[in-house]
Formats: C-alpha cells, structure tokens, sequence
C-alpha cells in the first residue's frame, strides 16, 4: 500500500514540467533578487550623492566660517592695539591673502569711522582729517564719514576705492550701520567695485571694531565707541567654484542661489560642464537651503550621466548571474532529494552574504575623508579601515585589531577623559560620543585627532555589542587655533604679553587675590627719550630699543611676576607678592636695568623710566580703577624728571579729577568765549618807548572766576585744545595790534606765547599763522613769537624749518625764560632767534645777588655778540631798572612798569607813560 502511494509522488517530482515549475521559480526568485540588488546599490549611490551634496554644503560653511576667523583675527588686532599702521595691517592680513587654494578672496581692509563732531574718532589717522576728506574727491552730507583707509592686496581694482566713502552707498552705509549697532558680523550683497567690476558678484563680510570690549559698552554708546568695520571681500562666483570643486569631480552638477525675501531668487554661481547634462531630468537630486550670516542660499545638486553610470551593478550582475545558474542546476537535479537540501543550504549561505552589509557601509563612510573603525566588543577587536592606518603612518598590515593599541597611544594628559567617555558607552550610559585628544604616529610625533562614535548594537541588558565610529585629523585646525591665540595675545615685536592678554590674567589674579584676601601690585612704566631715538634713529631701531628693553624687563621679575607690553613705549609689571621691600627691589632693579646703554645696530641709545606703584585692594577695588591709579602715579614720576618710581596717593587722583573737570570745561570755554586777553607793556630801556606788548591769556571761568594760565596751559596742551587756543590768541591779538598800529605807533608788535604742540600740529596739518602772515592780511614785522628751551631741546628737522621760514617771513622770534632750562649756546648759534628774555628769577635778588648781577650781564653781553636784543622780564623796583639799563638791556617788563591790562587800560597807561617820560 505504501509503495503504491509514493509511486505516483516520485513520477510526478520527475516530470518534466515540474523541473520547469522548479526552474521558472528559481529564475523569478534569481530576477527578484537581481532587482532588490540594483535598487540596493541605486540606493547606496544615493545615500553617496547625498553625503556628497552635504559635504559641499559643508565645505561652503567651513569657507564662511574661515572668513569669519580672518575678521576676527583682524578685530583683535585692533582691539589689542592702540593705533595699528598700514604696515601693521598689510603684514597681518598677508597671510590670508597669500595663503593658496582661495583665490575667491579680492580683499582684506579697514574702514574708518569719523564723526566730525567727536575728534576722538579721527585722531589717531595717519592721513590729516582734511586731507582724507578731499581724497578721490569724496563727497559726504552731514558728520558721519567712512573711508577705506587700508586695503590689501593693493591691486588697481582696490587701489580705485582707497579712501573713498563707504558711506557715499546708501546700501553699504545700510549695512555698515547695522553691523555698529548691532554689534554684529553683517555679509553684504553690494561691494565698492560693483561699478568697476559689473560682471562679477562679489559679496562682504562686515565686522565692528570698537574702541574697548564690547561686552563694556553699552547698546547707546556702540556709536560713540565705534572704531571702524574690518571687512573681507570676496568673489561669489569664485568662492562657490572652489568650495564646490571637489564634489564637481564627482559629476555632481550645482546651481547655487541667493534666496532674497521679497526679491525672488538671485543666480550666484552655475557649474560649467553643461555636455554632462542630462537631456530630460537627472535620477537623483537634491536641494540643501544653508544659512549664511543671516541669508539663505540655495544649494540645488543634480547628478549627471557620468555619476549615474558610476553605480555599482556588479553584485547584482553577480546575483544573476549566479541565479540563473542555480536555476538551471536545480532543473538538472530537480529529481534527487539531497541536490534539493545543498541547493537550500548554498541559497542560505549566499542571504547570509548578501545581508553582510560591512563593505558597503565602510565604502559610503569612508568617502568623507574619515578613518573608519568598527568594534565588536564581546571579541575585544576592533577592525580598522586603511585611512584609520594610514592617518597615523601605519601601512594596513602593521596594526593589530586590539582595543589596548589604540588606547595606549592616546596622549596622557588626554587619557583619563577618553578612557572615561569610552566607559560610559559600553556600559550603555550614552549612545554616541565625539571628542577630540592627541594620538602618537608611527613616528613617534602627535597629531590631533576628532573621534566620534555611536553604538550600533547592544544585549538585553543594554550594555554595547558593537560600536562603530570615525576618527578625522584636525592638526591644521589646531594649529590655526593656535596661531590666531598667537595674534591675539602676544606682542608681535617682544614676544611679551600684549594689552588683551594682560588683562585676562589681571582679571584672574583680581578673582585668587579677592578669595585668599591677599594683594597684588601693578608697576606700570613709560620709557623716558623713547620719541628722541624714534625720531633720531629711526623707528626700526626704536623697535630694537623696545624688543631689548622688554628681554631686560623680564630678567627683573622672578615667578611672582608678569610683564607685558601694553603698546608703543609702555609697559606693565603684575606682581603677585605685594609687600613693600620686594616691590620696591624689582622697581629699582628696573630703573638700574634700563637706564644702562642700550646697544643698536651702529650705535648706543640712553633712556630711563618713569615708574607708577598701585596696590590692590589698597589702592583701588576693580581693575579700571587700579590701572587709572598706577598711570596716574607714573605721571607723577614724569613730572619729577623720571627715573624713578611712584606710589599712588589718594592727592593724585583728586589732582586727576580736577584736570578731568577742567579738561570739559576747556571745551565749554572754547565755545563761550570766555577766554580774554590781556598785555604787559615792554619798554626801550633805553629811550623809554613803548612799541611792544606781550599778550597774556586769561580764563574768565563761569562759576571759579579767574583760573591762571599756569593750572589750564598743560591741560590744553595734553588735550590739543592749545592748537585751538593759540588760533584765537593769534587772530585777537592780531587784530588788537592792527589797531595800535593806527592808534600808537606805525611799527607797534605784539608778542606770542607759542607751546611746542603747536609747532608738532602745524607740521601734520600743514597750516599754521606763517600761512596767515603770508596771506597779505598782515603786516610781517607786526609778530614775535615767544616759544622755550623745551621746544629747542626736542627740536627736529620740522622746527627748525619753521623757525627759518618765520625769519624769512619777517616775524621775530624770542627766547622765553632763558636760563632756567638746558640752557647752551648751542641754541643760540643754531636757530635763528632775535631776542632773549632773561627769567624773572634773575631779576628778582639782581639788588642783592652779585652771582644774578653777573649772570644777567653775561647773558647780555653773550646775546648782543651774536646780535640779539635781551629782554629782562619781572622788573618791579627802579634800582632794579637802572642796573639792567647800565648792563645795556634793551628791553624790560614787569610790574614796575605796569601789570597786564584790558585794551583800553593799556591805551591809558601807555598815554601816561608818554606824559611821564615827557615830564622827565
């Protein structure tokens, strides 16, 4: 019965047609199979076509954000220094201009912003204000002003918008304002050369500098405290051509958009290869919308011919292949039960293949330019790919699949925080990590490395199975860091310390001083006749000076010290032992140190310092008010003759704060005219004539009354308002003398009291009273300026030219206080003068004192030998009169004579001498 039944069974498992149902079903399963394949490795070609897209997007960020380092590396060199020159800029930005690869970058500058109402945002130009006004024919409406005063490279492109005004473009005014107030790095779509350049897009990033920390000034005052905008030009069309130029390689086709809100869209740039095209619609495609400081563009990829034909079918083919040999093996075998299990059993073998995914997966990743590793931790191995080998300069054969040997060439300071992280993603507290440390190379050097991971499969307790993960090298990056911190915190030219940096470690000794309740002295020092090498030597042996004069600094300090350069001649000593005794050892050991002669390239220089002692918290209880205490306390030594140090006293600031009120009320001087003048006859002792007068200026204070010269002159001349002053003196006493010319006498002069900062501001400025003089307006022999041996002693090549063109021009110059200075007769030789003026301080003991009697003869004598007149100056007695009369003075002033009178009075009083002489 049995055998009866299985019959029909075996005859029908060997007829044909069921070895056709067996091979028909064996090619349908080989052709489902051939097409999961394809659509597989479409897929995996998608996923690259997509990672590709992302990279460049990527790239394009990256690009940005280098630019945005750029401008912040620029920030802060304007941030850590007082005044940067066009040599300073050109040789910091070099470097970025130069560097190769990014050729899109057309420009790295500076504009300036001027308000002509705040002096303080155009004093520090190298340009006079006026002359950059009329530079390139700018025009401008009202205060505001912004010129491009550097640019680099210097190009005929950007040599055509050198000192023009940016704000004369409504839209780049728009921007610029924007970034000011806002604080804020701006990218703008409009440029200086659109007119120059039409054909080409170019794009700027915009980015304020202030005059302090921006965090310090408030949202009101960003105006006011506004320096100027460093800003980076470059050519879109350019920037995208390079950022994209990689993934064009991959016959990957772009269009690159600008999305403009209620403008539609703008073409930035348009991948060139157009024969790569496709005719009808590409497979793949993608758009990415990227974020680029506050735009939107619009990255829109679409694959070409070529990528598409890139697509791996091989293992598809393979399948096929392969299936349609089964198929027609299991239609020759279809008869025997055993073919029937090998051929399930080789089906299984080639799924369990077939889902092996690792190549794949290793393949899409690898192509970011990452090393790969994949960790089966339950096996305690880890497969690395070929770039994970060679990133560390191992060949594929050379390291072994153990945990412990990568592990152990992680830096050791790094270690214990790696060690870590790992542990908490296999003990299944964290599903990814990414962190950065240092690794040994085969050759024993060490490279930063970004190291991230996540976990692929875990048990039923959720501890890791496996972890996969990249490891990227970011050496260059690291070493950008690090130059940028370079620029930032370190003095170009000594290696010290700069402003920023001092500061930042002023700040933490500040919070460690608070805490432990100790205290910490600040030496602050200015170089005395520093500007005398400067302007004899010439600058790059002053920058020797200050680069030997900052290694000798750093001997005098041990390791409670700091010193650091705080810009031109300046530095600062942090000590962190504040007792007196050693506070005192290391000023002192920096006076004896740098008053010894410094060696040049072909000569010595001699100078000193000025030293300002401030203690903290005795002193001051922040760091804005400690830093104002120890200036104050240098000005202090200043004013003693330097070389040698001072500590801070609570008089010091109140004599601060006093200059400080009368520095404002300067101003409000200026503008209500409550300035007057008055004059002090100057007799002929030897006719009793009465042809000169010296005009004296005089404060007439609103709420102080009177306020003399001596307590205001200073303050004027620190503040340049004296340039200001010295203007009004000029063209009053002008004027008044005009009069007397008409009135007293045809040749009447008037005398002027000139300081030394008018002679420096005549030079920059190129107008001074000889301009006025030669105009016509006044009669040439109707001046004498009165300057001092100060003006002499620090003379340079522009004084003494001034000098002689007042001599040439007929005005007369005299020499005030003769005697009390460097007096030389060197002076007298040198520069032309006409008159010398012995000091009162002579005159007054000249009854009692035969060392003053014999010093004003002599000085008489020496003056009419090299053909001066002398004037003696605080004659207040007859006796003192009739000795200088007999030494052949030839002029004299004083009380004796008359005090210093309003116009009218001196009218009177020099009527009444005439009658008094007369009646003689």
């Amino acid at each position: 019965m049995f055998l009866f039944e299985m019959a029909p069974l075996r005859q029908l498992l060997m007829s044909r047609w069921i070895a056709g149902v067996i091979f028909s079903g064996a090619v349908l399963t080989t052709l489902l199979l051939w097409i999961s394949e394809r659509h597989h490795a479409e897929a995996l070609q998608e996923i690259q076509f997509r990672q590709s897209v992302v990279n460049a997007a990527e790239d394009i960020q990256h690009r940005i954000e280098a630019y945005r380092q750029i401008l912040k590396g620029v920030e802060q060199l304007y941030i850590s220094s007082e005044h940067v020159s066009a040599d300073e800029f050109k040789l910091y930005v070099n470097d970025f201009i130069e560097r190769p690869g990014d050729a899109s970058l057309s420009a790295i500058g500076f504009i300036k912003y001027i308000n002509l109402q705040h002096p303080d945002t155009f004093k520090d130009l190298e340009m006079p204000i006026q002359k950059l006004l009329q530079e390139r024919g700018n025009t401008f409406k009202g205060d505001e002003f912004a010129p491009i005063i550097y640019v680099e490279p210097r190009n005929d492109t950007n040599r055509e918008v050198l000192f023009k005004n940016a704000f004369g473009h409504a839209a780049i005014r728009a921007d610029l304002l924007t970034s000011g107030d806002g604080g804020q790095l701006v990218m703008a779509t409009h440029s200086m050369i659109d007119d120059i350049l039409p054909l080409q897009k170019h794009y700027v990033l915009h980015a304020p500098v202030y005059r302090g920390k921006l965090t310090d000034i408030p949202v009101h005052d960003r105006r006011r405290m506004l320096n100027g905008w460093v800003f980076l030009r470059f050519d879109v069309a350019v920037f995208l051509s390079e950022a994209l130029h990689q993934t064009e390689q991959r016959h990957v086709h772009f269009d690159v958009f600008d999305q403009v809100k209620g403008k539609g869209q703008t073409p930035l740039y348009h991948s060139n290869d157009e024969s790569q095209l496709h005719a009808l619609k590409a497979i793949y495609g993608m758009s990415h919308v990227l974020g680029i400081n506050g735009q939107e563009w619009s990255l829109r990829a679409r694959s070409t011919p070529a990528f598409e034909a890139t697509i791996d079918y091989g293992q598809a083919n393979r399948i096929g292949i392969l299936g349609i040999f089964l198929s027609m093996l299991l239609g020759g075998i279809a008869y025997f039960a055993v073919m029937r299990s090998q051929t399930q059993q080789a089906l299984e073998k080639f799924n369990q293949e077939f889902n092996t995914s690792e190549q794949r997966w290793m393949l899409a990743l690898e192509s970011t330019g990452d090393g790969l590793w994949d960790w089966y931790v339950p096996e305690s191995r880890i497969v690395y790919s070929d770039r994970w080998k060679g990133m560390l300069g191992f060949l594929p054969h050379e390291f072994d699949h153990q945990p412990g040997s990568w592990h152990t060439r992680i830096h050791e300071d790094d270690y214990p925080a790696a060690m870590a992280m790992l542990q908490q993603v296999l003990d299944g507290e964290r599903d990814h990590y990414a962190m950065e440390y240092r690794m040994a190379c085969k050759d024993g050097s060490w490279k930063w490395v970004y190291d991230r991971g996540m976990v692929f499969k875990r048990d039923d307790e959720g501890k890791s199975l496996r972890v996969l993960g990249t490891l990227a090298d970011i050496s260059k990056i690291k070493q950008s860091e690090e130059a940028i911190w370079q620029y930032a915190n370190v003095d170009t030219l000594t290696g010290l310390p700069n402003r920023r940096m001092f500061f930042d470690r002023l700040d933490q000794q500040l919070r460690l001083v608070k805490n432990n309740n100790h205290k910490l002295a600040i030496i602050f020092l200015d170089l005395d006749r520093f500007k005398e090498v400067n302007d004899s030597q010439g600058h790059d042996q002053g920058d020797l000076l200050l680069k030997h004069a900052g290694q000798r600094l750093t001997q005098c300090i041990d390791e409670n010290g700091l010193v650091a350069r705080l810009g031109g001649d300046e530095f600062v000593l942090m000590l962190t032992d504040a007792h007196a005794a050693y506070v005192e050892n290391i000023a002192q050991k920096v006076i004896d140190s740098l008053s010894t002669p410094f060696k040049l390239e072909n000569s010595h220089a001699y100078v000193a310092a000025s030293l300002g002692i401030a203690i903290f918290p005795d002193d001051a209880s922040n760091k804005d008010d400690l830093m104002k205490r120890v200036d104050q306390a240098m000005y202090a030594s200043k004013q003693k003759g330097g070389n040698c140090f001072t500590y801070f006293t609570p008089r010091m600031q109140e004599h601060a704060e006093n200059r400080m009120l009368l520095s404002h009320d300067l101003h409000m001087a200026i503008k209500g005219q409550q300035f007057f003048l008055e004059y002090q006859p100057v007799v002929n002792l030897q006719t009793n004539a009465v042809l000169k007068a010296e005009a004296l200026i005089r404060w007439q204070h609103p709420v102080k009354g009177i306020i003399p010269p001596m307590e205001f002159i200073s303050i004027a001349e620190d503040t340049l308002l004296i340039v200001s002053i010295g203007d009004w003196v000029f063209k009053t006493a002008i004027q008044q003398c005009r009069t007397w010319r008409q009135s007293l006498h045809a040749d009447f002069q008037v005398a002027i009291n000139k300081s030394p900062v008018q002679f420096a501001s005549e030079y920059k400025k190129q107008h001074d009273w000889l301009k006025e003089i030669l105009s016509g307006n006044t009669e040439r022999n109707m001046v004498v300026v009165e300057i001092t041996e100060r003006l002499l002693m620090d003379a340079n090549s522009q004084v003494s030219e001034r000098l002689a063109l007042y001599q040439q021009a007929g005005v007369q110059v005299a020499l005030d206080d003769f005697g009390t200075g460097y007096s030389s007769l060197s002076y007298l030789k040198k520069f032309p003068i006409n008159y010398v003026k012995i000091d009162r301080s002579f005159v007054r003991e000249l009854e009692t004192s035969s060392e003053d009697e014999a010093l004003c003869r002599a000085i008489i004598m020496m003056a009419h030998s090299l053909g001066m007149q002398v004037i003696a100056e605080g004659i207040e007695s007859l006796r003192q009169l009739e000795i200088l009369r007999d030494m052949g003075c030839d002029h004299g002033q004083g009380f004796y004579f008359s005090q210093p009178l309003r116009p009218d009075d001196f009218v009177n009083w020099v009527h009444q001498w005439q009658q008094h002489t007369v009646s003689q």
